[in-house]
């Protein structure tokens, strides 16, 4: 309730600050709408040193060079006034005499580039001739208008996409039958491009490579896009410099073409040998007053660019936003400065929320072990009505990691900070597509000492969309210790033996490990797994060698976890290993545990889930067709006895059991009507297909609006007293 009080005083704050100002015409604009100054978005740091400086202190180190590099992410708002204002810096230090060059616009179409600076053809024209960027008009249009107004040169500096399709086509022996003007649209010559550059390239691209053939050859990469951008582009630099003399060069393009003084960079001094470069890496981040500059210099400079939107980009825009990413803890009794105890870090498979992933480990590893479960990011409803999230899109995969691995780093050193965890005994694990966060957060994060454990990833493809750490950009820092431990049972062997082979080539302590082919032993061969990499006891196997199976009637991930979870207790109580199985085994002697809902079982406190929300509300226990008379009975008397209410005066428990002024819409119509608006509909079995869920949903489907309704697809879940 505190937490919903603050957000309505934040809103009423808000309201209450905003300005209305009135521009001419009576049409009212909110003040504010502008971005924040720039000398307050911006960060600007040494390369070498992580020293930080001010704007114009870097306007003047720029002033000094022949040529300078701006490497960027093209999409982000912040960058691209950045380039404004170095570009503008520039022309007001060197007196106008800077040249811009641009990857954006490409060779040939220098003509029209020129036409439209000297205003002998209009916007529209020039737009129609230049092939430009889709976020042309927020991203580079001012630094072209710019150029037009103080009379500056632009170069065109890319190699001609038509130009590029024929060397595909007809071979490179087409850039020798160039003539005339044509012969201007292509380097005079090319040089090849250095080992450590296409390592980069290859690691960058490594989802790719199976597709691309083989490129290895130095004729095949002399003459590949990237070849051709780079020397394209580097020439362009080093031609500008002869034909403007007493200028300099301004040159925009994509970060990876000037990262560690490579490619475009140095196609250039290949040609120039003596020419001042300075290179500028603008990296778009969260906060840029925190940020740090890697170990391993990139650029003579960093500037660290407040990530506040983006340009057009596959047919979306997007802006950035601070949310809130939740997630439940628990700390062991007895846990003291003294007494650190090892730290549990768990992403549950998507479907499920926070509370699930407690309920699957407190019990089991609680005593000794302080547990954070995260709540996946993007929460939703399942088919049958349950609450859960999931961690990631297809389409927002590697932007969704990157959430992820801040998110886990973030969670990890706030509870280091503030409780007494032992640092050294750290794991992070997860299931299904949590295995797979677990396994990219296990990769890519350069500041946490974990083990991670990674059970049965599923919808793991698009980790190869990640560029590796190579060893050679770590520099003199060393790396935390970190172990990747991936459990497969049925998945793909192979597509893990080969992307974990990977991870070992650059010192990454990873391995597959073989899942337990006994459904007896699954639970305690995954537990024991965490438990090593916790630096906790294993657990034994039980003396008992009675064995117990639950069978799941409708397999759905909800079932399932129920079942889990009804599983472990039993086991935990003795006589042997329980088993969730699909279907009844070969094995006769094995004994089945009933998933029988009853209602004795929910006469003890917290028994039957109440209905969530500040202000409390009304669970309504809906008996499924086929219930015994004597079953209807016992929840009636439920009904009247009121379990809820006993115990929390806000909750109350009502019974629908299908007669006629019991149905369920009998039942929320008489609750709408006393004003009750705050109900959980629950049916009385252990877990509902999601067709029974979607059946109830629909009878009830007026009530949608004038109430809020929760579900839950059964008791499974419940802890039996």
């Amino acid at each position: 309730m505190n937490r919903i009080l603050c957000t309505l005083c934040l809103l009423l704050l808000s309201v209450a600050c905003t300005t209305v100002s009135r521009s001419g015409g009576g049409v009212e604009q909110v003040a504010g709408w502008s971005a924040p100054p720039l000398d307050r978005a911006v960060s600007v740091r040494h390369g070498r040193t992580g020293e930080a400086l001010s704007f114009d202190a870097f306007l003047d180190a720029l002033a000094r060079a022949d040529v300078v590099f701006l490497g960027e992410t093209h999409i982000d708002e912040t960058t691209h006034r950045v380039e404004l204002a170095v570009y503008e810096g520039l022309l007001a230090r060197r007196k106008g005499k800077v040249v811009l060059a641009m990857e954006m616009f490409e060779r040939d179409v220098q003509p029209a580039l020129d036409d439209y600076l000297a205003g002998r053809i209009d916007e529209t024209a020039f737009l129609d001739k230049a092939r430009p960027w889709s976020n042309y008009r927020t991203g580079y249009r001012p630094l072209i208008e710019k150029a037009r107004s103080s009379g500056s040169p632009v170069v065109a500096s890319n190699f001609p996409r038509p130009l590029r399709r024929r060397v595909g086509m007809e071979g490179p022996e087409v850039l020798d039958t160039l003539e005339g003007d044509a012969k201007r649209e292509a380097p005079a010559e090319l040089f090849p491009n250095t080992p450590a550059y296409w390592r980069r390239v290859d690691n960058a691209v490594r989802s790719h490579r199976a597709m691309m053939g083989d490129i290895s050859g130095d004729d095949q990469r002399l003459y590949s896009t990237q070849s051709l951008w780079d020397n394209s582009m580097g020439e362009a630099c080093a031609l500008a410099l002869d034909e403007h003399a007493g200028h300099s060069v301004l040159h925009v393009n994509g970060g990876f073409h000037s990262a560690y003084w490579d490619g475009t960079v140095r196609q250039l001094l290949l040609r120039r040998p003596r020419t001042r470069v300075i290179t500028v890496a603008i990296s778009p981040v969260m906060n840029p007053d925190v940020a740090e500059v890697a170990s391993v210099p990139t650029a003579d400079y960093v500037v660290f660019a407040e990530a506040r939107a983006t340009d057009l980009n596959d047919g979306t825009w997007s802006v950035y936003v601070p949310r809130e990413q939740e997630y439940r803890f628990h700390l062991p009794d007895g846990a003291n400065d003294d007494k650190p105890v090892p730290l549990l870090i768990w992403l549950s498979g998507d479907g499920f929320t926070a509370p699930d992933g407690m309920d699957l480990w407190k019990d089991r590893l609680g005593g000794d072990v302080a547990i954070a479960v995260l709540e996946p990011p993007y929460p939703g409803i399942q088919p049958d009505l349950s609450k859960g999230g999931r961690w990631y899109w297809p389409d927002t995969f590697s932007s969704d990691i990157a959430a992820l691995v801040e998110t886990v780093e973030r969670t990890w050193g706030y509870l280091l900070r503030h409780y007494p965890i032992d640092p050294s005994r750290v794991c992070l694990a997860g299931e299904g597509t949590g295995a797979t966060v677990v396994a990219a957060v296990g990769l890519l994060t350069d500041r946490m000492a974990i083990d991670a454990v990674a059970l049965n990833p599923r919808q793991y493809a698009k980790i190869k969309d990640f560029p590796l750490p190579l060893p050679e950009f770590r520099g003199d820092d060393t790396p935390p210790e970190k172990t990747l431990r991936v459990v497969m049972a049925d998945g793909d062997n192979a597509w893990w033996t080969e992307e974990l082979g990977e991870y070992v080539d650059i010192g990454l302590d990873a391995a597959l490990v073989a899942a337990a082919d006994d459904a007896w032993m699954t639970e305690r061969h995954d537990e024991n797994a965490l438990r090593a990499a916790l630096g906790i006891e294993a657990r034994p196997a039980p003396e008992a060698t009675e064995r117990r199976y639950i069978l799941i009637e409708q397999d759905s991930p909800r079932a399932r976890h129920w079942a889990r979870l009804r599983a472990l207790r039993a086991a935990a109580d003795g006589g042997g290993p329980v088993a969730v199985l699909n279907a009844a085994p070969d094995d006769e002697t094995a004994g089945r545990i009933t998933t029988e809902i009853l209602a004795e079982s929910f006469a003890a406190k917290g028994a039957l889930p109440k209905c969530p929300g500040p202000f409390g509300g009304t669970t309504v226990v809906v008996m499924p067709e086929g219930t015994s008379a004597e079953q209807t009975e016992a929840w009636l008397a439920f009904e009247e006895d009121d379990p809820i209410t006993k115990h929390s005066r806000f909750h109350r428990l009502r019974i629908a059991t299908g007669a006629d002024d019991r149905t369920l819409p009998a039942v929320l119509q008489k609750l709408n009507s006393e004003n009750r608006q705050n109900v959980l509909i629950v049916p009385a079995t252990f877990c509902a297909d999601a067709t029974t869920m979607r059946a109830l949903q629909r009878s009830v489907r007026t009530f949608e609006d004038p109430m809020t309704l929760h579900w839950l697809p059964g008791l499974g879940g419940r802890k039996a007293p």
